[in-house]
């Protein structure tokens, strides 16, 4: 085989993995973080040896918890996310540094509706990779990320009692390689 087929057939190798990964979804099922099965397995990794394609999630997982205002009732309530991310793992910063590259978005919807956030995506950090010229910024473990719900959002959070958070990331090793995207969710119940 020629170079060229050889270029081709990994293309097409690597555009199968990514679509058939990003079938599957993961989903965080709890506000505080990862809950481990009795093995200490996290519950994703096929206790009956079942085979599991890997995703971002395999990486990374999240917590939740939500600010709310103290001082004065004007004041947003604040969704506080901190991405819990595997040693020698990143996700892509918001926005990604180049327009194939995928980023960290967060989303919120109460009762099935979207709710319009004001996010503060930190800047990330300089990863050292580089590709075309352009410098990666990730985000590392222990990334915070804030988003403010209006009033209104605040009153619908209350009236329903949870929202609905997701954040899709895409995970990649330190030496560049990435798994596909996953969107970890979060049911967040209203306490106040």
């Amino acid at each position: 085989m020629t170079r060229k087929y050889w270029y081709v057939a990994l293309t097409i190798i690597a555009v199968f993995a990514i679509l058939a990964g990003g079938r599957y979804v993961s989903h965080t099922p709890s506000t505080h973080g990862p809950i481990a099965a009795p093995d200490g397995t996290n519950g994703r990794n096929g206790r009956n040896g079942a085979f599991h394609m890997p995703t971002s999630a395999d990486k990374v997982h999240m917590t939740v918890h939500l600010a709310l205002p103290r001082d004065s009732p004007a004041s947003p309530a604040v969704l506080v996310v901190r991405l819990d991310i595997r040693k020698g793992w990143h996700v892509n910063a918001n926005p990604a540094s180049l327009p194939f590259l995928i980023p960290t978005v967060e989303k919120v919807t109460i009762a099935g509706s979207p709710v319009a956030l004001d996010i503060a995506y930190p800047r990330g950090r300089n990863s050292h990779i580089v590709l075309q010229g352009t410098a990666i910024r990730v985000y590392n473990n222990d990334t915070v990320l804030k988003a403010s719900l209006s009033g209104q959002a605040l009153d619908r959070f209350k009236a329903t009692g949870s929202l609905i958070l997701g954040v899709m990331v895409q995970s990649c090793s330190d030496k560049g390689i990435c798994l596909p995207p996953a969107t970890l969710i979060s049911n967040l119940p209203y306490h106040s």
